[in-house]
């Protein structure tokens, strides 16, 4: 444990004081590290439970208050609607069910689901999310993240609210929250420039300086988020031309690709599994695409980490709990463009697996008595 330096006052302190003031300090450095741990490097929620009737939460520059907001997580539920706009709920609203927006659609399952829940003595609901509702948790905590730790981007909203572009962007979205939560700054490029193409956003390791173009490629499937068509049983896992056209962006700099193989459970099994979990070998159809990835790059990994998401919550629409999420990667050993300090990548890697740890309650109030 660090020392801490104290200066001596001109009148004596009684020893029992440097001894709680010493113990308060190490509890308040536990919490820290535990709530890090469990969220990443991003800002604690910064709220006031209880003033003039209302609960108030600041995100970044803007305030947000409501008296029936007792947990965390009805402050996220509203929020996620808030920052879209009334006009954009009101559109939804208004729109036949086949043609509203799939957040809109996972609000509404979210709320039929827990009408079936009985209230507690408290007046709170408990009970386990079923998919609906644990994507639109999801979906809200990482737009909070990047909200309240970047510059939430104004034509990333304008892309979450289109139906069409919805998929990508939200899983843009998810690579954004987790660079920031493994400790990152993001920018974004001037998309006006068209001299060249553009990654998603630039990220820079805080600690470190290192830094990554980030690229998100998301999969579609007919019938799935939005999109026309009919799904099918046993949709594909070829996902090579999302990485050719990831690296083809910037050949000249570090990069860290996201692919989301949006895969309903059973499927993602296949693809996910492992061959092995000691050692750790991945499954065979992984392994296959990673070296016929090397193969066509001359040898060499185009990229300097490459992630494999799956969150198969939208394959949910009944009353079912919520699948459970899948992914795997790779830190390459041998890339056409190497980094001068892994741990950036080592961090990024830890991160994604903070994905889908929302906290549930406000944090204790420091003026409370």
């Amino acid at each position: 444990m660090p020392q801490i330096q104290v200066t001596k006052p001109s009148t004596p302190i009684n020893p029992e004081i440097f001894r709680a003031a010493r113990e308060s300090f190490e509890r308040q450095r536990r919490q820290e590290e535990a709530r890090v741990a469990a969220y990443g490097h991003i800002r604690p929620i910064i709220n006031i439970p209880n003033f003039s009737g209302n609960c108030w939460v600041a995100v970044r520059g803007r305030l947000y208050y409501d008296k029936k907001w007792r947990f965390f997580t009805d402050f996220l539920f509203d929020y996620g609607m808030a920052r879209l706009g009334p006009e954009w709920v009101e559109a939804q609203r208004n729109s036949a069910p086949a043609d509203q927006h799939p957040l809109y659609i996972w609000r509404k399952q979210m709320h039929a689901y827990m009408a079936t829940h009985e209230p507690q003595a408290d007046g709170t609901f408990r009970g386990v999310p079923n998919g609906p509702m644990d994507a639109y948790k999801n979906f809200c905590y990482d737009l909070y993240t990047v909200d309240d730790n970047s510059l939430l981007n104004d034509d990333l909203i304008a892309r979450l609210k289109h139906r069409d572009q919805f998929q990508g962007a939200l899983h843009e979205l998810f690579a954004e929250a987790t660079c920031l939560r493994a400790g990152f700054g993001v920018t974004r490029e001037n998309e006006k420039d068209r001299s060249r193409q553009h990654t998603e956003f630039v990220a820079v390791h805080k600690s470190t300086g290192q830094h990554l173009l980030v690229e998100a490629k998301s999969r579609h499937r007919a019938g799935v988020m939005g999109r026309p068509g009919v799904k099918t049983g046993q949709p594909d896992i070829r996902f090579q031309r999302l990485i050719d056209k990831a690296v083809a962006k910037d050949p000249n700099n570090p990069l860290a690709i996201f692919v989301d193989t949006n895969l309903p459970p059973e499927r993602a099994n296949q693809f996910y599994t492992p061959q092995s979990r000691d050692p750790l070998v991945p499954s065979l159809a992984m392994c296959a695409l990673a070296d016929r990835v090397k193969k066509v790059y001359g040898g060499l990994d185009p990229y300097n980490i490459i992630v494999f998401s799956n969150h198969p919550q939208h394959y949910s629409d009944d009353n079912t709990i919520a699948p459970g999420n899948h992914w795997a990667g790779f830190i390459s050993q041998d890339t056409r463009v190497p980094v001068y300090h892994r741990q950036a990548l080592i961090d990024l890697f830890t991160a994604v697996n903070l994905y889908g740890n929302v906290p549930t309650h406000f944090p204790p109030n420091p003026n409370a008595k």
